[in-house]
């Protein structure tokens, strides 16, 4: 790589502890960590990195194109993925792509990532769903008040109810559905088509 025009190698490091003293001291552009060496933890320095320097990118080098590591170092953080049998030509030209913030992998490595997403997609779909059944006419009430704006003392109000009691039901409503917060649940009124109710 130190003999491409272009790139400029300013330091490897065999080991895992070296690696955050030396990132930090040397701010390289693009870190590529491999993964399935013995005594080392790719996916771990990954997460780590990422944490510690927000924007780094990441390139991972990879035993396999199997679904489970491409999907661990994505979540891990990693900005491409590249197996070890890649090419020189194809390293090089991954290490600049994700230089200019593309995610890089192979085209069956995406076939696998839209995958996921989808099946997540699908599980969150039904999970909505099942929370649906099983709110009460008054949490469906709640939701809708919550999607047009409506602050919990507006709420309170509007239903003539004490704002503790809508607490609760706000409280009641985010934990059936599994979602974090009101803007949420306006979504969710939305994309289910609560705001006729």
């Amino acid at each position: 790589l130190s003999q491409r025009q272009g790139i400029t190698v300013i330091a490897s490091a065999a080991e895992a502890y070296d690696i955050l003293g030396e990132i930090t001291n040397l701010r390289p552009d693009v870190v590529i960590l491999a993964l399935g060496l013995p005594e080392r933890d790719g996916l771990g320095e990954a997460r780590q990195l990422c944490q510690a320097f927000p924007g780094i990118k990441i390139l991972m080098l990879g035993l396999s194109e199997l679904a489970s590591d491409v999907l661990a170092c994505a979540e891990a953080g990693a900005a491409g993925y590249l197996s070890h049998e890649a090419s020189l030509e194809e390293l090089y030209s991954n290490i600049w792509a994700v230089t200019q913030g593309e995610a890089i992998c192979s085209p069956r490595v995406a076939g696998l990532l839209f995958s996921r997403i989808a099946a997540e997609a699908r599980h969150k779909e039904r999970q909505w769903a099942s929370g649906l059944i099983h709110l009460t006419p008054r949490e469906r009430e709640i939701i809708v008040l919550i999607e047009e704006g409506l602050s919990n003392k507006e709420i309170a109000e509007r239903l003539q109810i004490e704002i503790k009691t809508v607490k609760n039901h706000v409280s009641n409503v985010l934990g059936k559905l599994q979602l974090d917060s009101r803007y949420e649940v306006a979504r969710y009124a939305r994309e289910q088509g609560i705001v006729t109710v």
